[in-house]
């Protein structure tokens, strides 16, 4: 059923151009938009008001005003231009380059919610602009002075500011009330408009043209944005978001059978540009920049070793480790030692309890996921692309409130869940990772798995190669890497005990350390200093 609706959906929005343009030869532009955006929205309200009643909110005048600014956004201005750009132009280029709307999305997003501009976005930015320069091929808009394409452009900008908008709220409205919501609001913007101007509002509709309109309006806009809705629902928005992968494509090749329109190796080029950067730019930073990573976690306020322990921020001490190097036992040892509480599982069992829907729903994804490596393909597009975040990214907000909440005002012992990225600016935080030879692992695993060794070291290798994954698609940052840690040391070389003993000898000593104890400017001079007399 979940791979039925992601098939609708990519098929209701691959025909959105073509219909338009179709429809846009009887109606208006403001009026084909009134009178699909109406329909659409009235489709869609019924799951609005399910989600008001489920999430039991009660939208007040800043939701309201939020919303008419949303709808003021797409329906007025982005689906506007979109649908005067498909009437003048190419529909298949026109659907290339709306595809683009991602990388504005990222842009957006930097200055209205302050998403880092990382590596791996700047490659998405470079090769969508790349693509789109092929696609719209300037010279050949300067030659016959069509603007169509820019005028797609134009309505793709303004549809990654009504997504980048979107995402200050999705969290407590959700998709189908914003969309649905806006989507009228926005109607009744361009009903005043058509008033005011004396344009039709239901004139033109014959046996004829109510056919493509009836398209537009039902099927592309109404019962795709269904389709999508309930893609995500059952398959997640990793899997979900396939619809919108392969939308441009099936336009192409609709476009040049239906319409008659040529595909050109421009098009097929620049579109291959844009979708790479839009979903391959992890794994091409990693081909382009394996041998000069860095992977340091970005923002940690909490590395200074002279910040002193206080009352507000007492002392916390994370520790991320290898699967088997026996981290959950010296974890649980520091604290005993330091008659404090130690958290583990509880914290996903913390997380189960205070946010349900979301475990649920993660745990619901885990066992759909179509792989790990489609998921990640498809994560970062989504994401831009609609708004939406991927199951394993609210299950890590969610979890992050925990984790917070657990180390305000308080001492505490937290083993693994990324505690160190999520604690990154607080204060007063220890943080350790530890290690072990491989041989050691896996003996201590054959005891505690019963199993042999062949099955302990496969146990180990994708354990730890799970927790590597899920460090950078949360954080950004590598697993492991030295820099992220205050302590890095092998449990083999000291066993159980004494790695619990050095890890609190360290985080005791770094609360006497002062400023000048490692300051390098002083070392250097405490070190030239004899030289200088010796000469």
């Amino acid at each position: 059923m979940g791979t039925l609706c992601i098939v609708l959906t990519a098929i209701a929005f691959g025909t959105m151009e073509i219909s338009l343009k179709i429809a846009g030869t009887a109606f208006t532009p403001f009026q084909l938009t009134f009178l699909r955006f109406l329909v659409g929205g009235l489709l869609l309200m019924p799951l609005a008001v399910r989600d008001l009643k489920k999430r039991s909110i009660h939208l007040d005048r800043s939701d309201w005003g939020y919303l008419a600014v949303l709808g003021l956004i797409n329906i007025c201005f982005s689906m506007i231009l979109f649908q005067i750009g498909v009437n003048m132009a190419n529909a298949g280029l026109a659907a290339i380059v709306f595809s683009s709307t991602p990388i504005f999305v990222m842009i957006f997003s930097y200055f209205i919610i302050h998403e880092a501009f990382t590596r791996k976005k700047a490659i998405t930015l470079v090769l969508s602009i790349i693509g789109l320069v092929i696609v719209a091929n300037p010279m050949a808009i300067i030659r016959s002075g069509n603007i169509g394409l820019l005028v797609s452009l134009a309505a793709a900008v303004s549809f990654a500011l009504y997504t980048a908008l979107g995402k200050l709220r999705i969290e407590k409205l959700g998709g189908n009330v914003e969309n649905a919501f806006s989507f009228l609001i926005g109607c009744v913007f361009l009903f005043f408009i058509l008033l005011f101007h004396g344009d039709p509002i239901v004139a033109g509709i014959d046996s004829q043209t109510v056919w493509p309109l009836i398209y537009c309006s039902l099927v592309v806009t109404g019962f795709g944005y269904l389709c999508f809705m309930k893609a995500i629902e059952l398959t997640g928005p990793s899997n979900a978001s396939f619809a919108f992968f392969i939308k441009p494509i099936i336009a192409l090749i609709l476009s040049a059978i239906i319409l008659s329109e040529p595909i050109t190796v421009n098009a097929v080029v620049g579109l291959a540009l844009i979708l790479l950067g839009c979903t391959m730019a992890g794994p091409i930073e990693h081909l382009l920049f394996r041998h000069h990573a860095i992977g340091e976690i970005e923002g940690r306020e909490n590395h200074p070793a002279w910040i002193k322990e206080d009352t507000e921020s007492p002392l916390v001490i994370t520790i991320s480790r290898e699967y088997g190097s026996g981290g959950r036992n010296i974890g649980k040892l520091v604290a005993r030692k330091l008659g404090i509480p130690y958290y583990d599982t509880e914290i996903l069992n913390l997380t189960r309890k205070e946010h349900p829907q979301t475990f649920a729903a993660w745990c619901k994804d885990r066992k759909r996921m179509l792989g790990p490596l489609l998921t990640k393909v498809y994560d970062d597009y989504i994401h831009y692309a609609s708004g939406y975040e991927s199951k394993q990214q609210e299950m890590f907000r969610d979890e992050s409130e925990v984790i917070q909440a657990l180390t305000e005002g308080k001492s505490c012992v937290i083993v693994g869940r990324l505690a160190n990225y999520i604690l990154r600016k607080r204060p007063n935080t220890f943080n350790v990772f530890v290690s072990s030879d491989p041989d050691w692992a896996i003996q201590r695993i054959m005891l505690r798995e019963h199993v042999d060794a062949d099955k302990a070291r496969k146990i180990r290798n994708h354990v730890n190669h799970e927790r590597r994954d899920h460090c950078m698609y949360c954080t950004d940052s590598y697993w492991g890497y030295g820099a992220n840690y205050d302590l890095s040391l092998k449990s083999s070389d000291y066993g159980i005990v004494k790695t619990a003993d050095l890890i609190l000898q360290a985080a005791q000593h770094r609360l006497t350390i002062s400023k000048e104890d490692i300051n390098p400017a002083a070392d250097h001079n405490a070190v030239s200093a004899p030289a200088v007399a010796e000469s």
